[in-house]
C-alpha cells in the first residue's frame, strides 16, 4: 500500500513541475499590449513654489486627441494611477475650486473656465433691473472670477509595450496660469452714507486653455466684491486669466451702489500699463458718491449716473 501511494506521488509531482515551469515561462514573455498598467505621478512645483493647491486634476487623451480619462489627486505632489497600456497626451491643473469649471470634449478644445454671475451679485442683488453696462461690453457674458489656477500640458508618452510589472512614472511641471489683479478705490467722499456697494471691470479673458499655454478668445465682465478697508477706501483683489482675449482692447471699471447709483471709469491705460501683467494695480482716487441713507430704492425704475464735481486720479 506504502508503494502505491509513493508511486502516486511521484506521478503527480512529474506533471506538476512541467505545468509550473510553463506557468512562470508564460509570464516572463507576458507583452499583452491590452493590459492594465500602474503609473507613478509627480507634480513638480518647482516653477510655482507658492502655489497651494488642495487637489490635482489629470486629464488623459488618445494621439488623436479623444478624451481617455480624467484622475483627481488628492494631494498636490500626485499619486498612482493605473491606464490601459497605450500611447496618451496629458493635460493638468489643480482642482477642488469653488468658482473654476472644466470644459471640452477633446484635447484641442478642452479649458478652464468659470459659471455665470448676476452683475449684481456682489451687493445681493440678481433680479432686480440690471444696470446699465459700458457701450462696448454689453454683450459680455457675465461670470465669476476664477479662483487660482495652475495648469500644464505633457506628452505624448508610449505605454503601450511595457512587461508587466515594470514600474512607470513621469513628472509634471504645472505652469501659472492666472494673473493677480488689484482694484482700490482711494479717499472716497460720502462712503458712509451709501449701504451697499459693488464692482464690475469689463474686457477680460474668460477661460484658459492648457494645450496651448494661453487665455481662450471669449472676453467677460467679472463682478468685483469691494471690502471696506476703512471710512474712505474700498478694495478688491481677485484672479483672472488675463486681458484682451479676441476683439477687445478696452477695459472699463465700473461701480454701482444699492441706491441705484453708477459711475463708469476707463482703467485700459493701467491695465495695459501695468509693470508686471501677472500682478496689475487699479486705482480710482478721488471718487465722491452721492448723499443717500437707506438701502436699494425700489421706487425707482431708472439708474442715476448723475455727474458729481470731483477729480478723480487714475494713474
Amino acid at each position: 500500500m506504502r508503494k502505491t501511494i509513493y508511486k502516486l506521488c511521484r506521478a503527480g509531482l512529474v506533471w506538476l513541475v512541467p505545468a509550473a515551469l510553463i506557468s512562470c515561462q508564460h509570464k516572463e514573455l507576458c507583452y499583452d499590449h491590452s493590459h492594465v498598467v500602474e503609473v507613478k505621478v509627480n507634480f513638480d512645483w518647482s516653477e510655482c513654489p507658492d502655489a497651494a493647491p488642495r487637489t490635482m486634476v489629470l486629464q488623459l487623451f488618445t494621439p488623436d486627441g479623444s478624451h481617455c480619462n480624467r484622475y483627481e489627486f488628492g494631494s498636490p505632489k500626485g499619486g498612482v494611477i493605473r491606464v490601459q497600456a497605450g500611447s496618451y497626451r496629458m493635460l493638468f491643473h489643480n482642482g477642488d475650486m469653488e468658482n473654476v469649471v472644466e470644459r471640452g470634449t477633446c484635447y484641442d478644445d478642452y479649458e478652464v473656465t468659470t459659471a455665470a454671475r448676476a452683475l449684481l451679485a456682489p451687493i445681493g442683488r440678481g433680479g432686480e433691473q440690471a444696470p446699465p453696462r459700458p457701450g462696448d461690453a454689453q454683450e459680455q457674458p457675465v461670470r465669476h472670477a476664477p479662483d487660482p489656477v495652475w495648469c500644464g500640458q505633457y506628452g505624448p508618452v508610449d505605454w503601450s509595450a511595457v512587461p508587466e510589472g515594470e514600474e512607470l512614472s513621469v513628472t509634471l511641471v504645472p505652469g501659472r496660469a492666472t494673473a493677480v489683479y488689484t482694484v482700490d478705490f482711494l479717499h472716497i467722499e460720502n462712503l458712509g452714507s451709501t449701504s451697499n456697494i459693488g464692482a464690475a471691470i469689463t474686457g477680460l479673458a474668460g477661460s484658459y486653455r492648457p494645450c496651448h499655454g494661453k487665455m481662450g478668445e471669449e472676453a467677460v465682465t467679472i463682478p468685483l466684491d469691494l471690502t471696506r478697508v476703512d471710512d474712505r477706501t474700498l478694495s478688491a483683489r481677485f484672479a483672472t486669466f488675463g486681458h484682451c482675449p479676441v476683439g477687445t482692447e478696452k477695459h472699463t471699471l465700473s461701480i454701482y451702489t444699492a441706491e441705484k447709483w453708477f459711475s463708469h471709469f476707463d482703467v485700459t491705460d493701467q491695465v495695459h500699463g501695468a509693470a508686471d501683467p501677472d500682478n496689475v494695480h487699479v486705482v480710482i482716487d478721488g471718487l465722491r458718491l452721492p448723499d443717500s441713507a437707506g438701502g436699494m430704492d425700489t421706487s425707482v425704475s431708472d439708474w442715476d449716473d448723475s455727474v458729481i464735481e470731483t477729480d478723480i486720479n487714475m494713474n
